[in-house]
């Protein structure tokens, strides 16, 4: 995400405040963006009577306006709006679920800021050019998360929101979960591997001998997450729109999520699984922890065997576990002294 792309989120943030204060029955009360395009028309910003937000991107010299309705939250449709007594034709990007609000800033911030650089594109097809990218950026892999991969996905986001909020130190670029590297973050001092557990549970599932294998420089720790079913509690939608405004790149973080297997589009098919966090503990991984790795073989595993993976009982190394702020400093620096 551009400079230019966050500015013009803060741009749009104010326009719909005051455009929702000016809304009424009557049509769609819009303000200019102070861009302008074509026969030097300006674009607008707009909010109708339901309160949907539009982008009103002029036409100009009759050009064909291509329609898009895939998708019955953001879509590209023609309007005519009537301005200072004379009908216009636009380019309408209208978003239809107050939900998707942030997101829909996301897209059209993005379209601003091609629209606002010299183009030979027509504004129409920048704007229908920009939404298939959003729309191939957000497309998750396979079906719905499951159970095992929802409770997985947000132990991780758990743990990213800790980073993010400890040190200043630590971007969107620490988090390999959502590219199945064998450890979910890479820090300055070490790496870190999230498993996540119910209430009363100890077993975790190992994918591979290298995901307990400590990286060629710095330490590894385990970071256990265990998650308590809630119905007050927080629904994984609730902790992506937590975390989005802390990250550096909120383009790049909906990618990592979409190659996690979620999309923001798929919201509210998540919003009635409910989590207390009950616990977040620490245990490095030393010599003595007892694991498959690479470094605890005598010889290499044969050529036979591949995608090796194995239940690992926790219930004797927990109580030992480091929690709470003796946590902080591994998420500061990636090490503890």
């Amino acid at each position: 995400m551009t400079a230019s792309d966050r500015i013009w989120q803060a741009q749009l943030r104010a326009h719909w405040a005051v455009l929702s204060a000016r809304r009424d029955t009557a049509g769609v009360a819009t303000s200019g963006l102070g861009i302008l395009v074509g026969d030097e028309a300006e674009i607008l910003a707009g909010v109708d009577a339901r309160g949907d937000h539009h982008l009103l991107v002029p036409a100009g010299g009759g050009a064909l306006v291509v329609e898009d309705s895939q998708a019955a939250y953001i879509r590209i449709q023609r309007c005519v709006l009537t301005i200072g007594g004379r009908g216009r034709t636009f380019v309408d990007i209208v978003c239809h679920r107050a939900d998707l609000s942030e997101l829909f800033d996301d897209v059209i911030s993005s379209m601003l800021t091609e629209l606002a650089t010299d183009s030979r594109e027509q504004p129409a097809v920048v704007c229908k050019r920009v939404l298939d990218e959003w729309r191939e950026l957000l497309r998750r892999r396979g079906g719905l998360l499951g159970e095992d991969a929802l409770r997985g996905l947000f132990g991780e986001l758990v743990v990213l929101e800790r980073i993010l909020a400890a040190s200043d130190t630590y971007d969107l670029s620490v988090w390999h979960g959502p590219d199945r590297e064998p450890h979910d973050f890479r820090l300055l001092g070490g790496d870190l591997e999230v498993k996540t557990l119910g209430m009363a549970g100890s077993m975790v599932r190992v994918h591979g001998i290298e995901q307990l294998e400590p990286p060629d420089k710095g330490d590894l720790h385990l970071i256990v997450v265990r998650l308590v079913a809630d119905h007050d509690g927080l629904a994984l939608p609730d902790l992506v729109e937590r975390i989005r405004p802390k990250t550096n790149d909120r383009r790049a973080f909906a990618a990592a999520l979409a190659r996690a297997g979620y999309s923001e589009t798929d919201a509210e098919h998540y919003r009635d699984r409910r989590f207390m966090i009950a616990q977040v503990a620490a245990l490095p991984i030393g010599d003595d922890f007892p694991r498959i790795a690479p470094s605890s073989l005598v010889d290499t595993l044969p050529d036979e065997v591949s995608a090796l993976s194995y239940n690992l009982d926790l219930s004797l190394l927990l109580p030992k576990a480091l929690t709470d702020a003796a946590i902080t400093p591994l998420f500061t620096k990636g090490t503890l002294s």
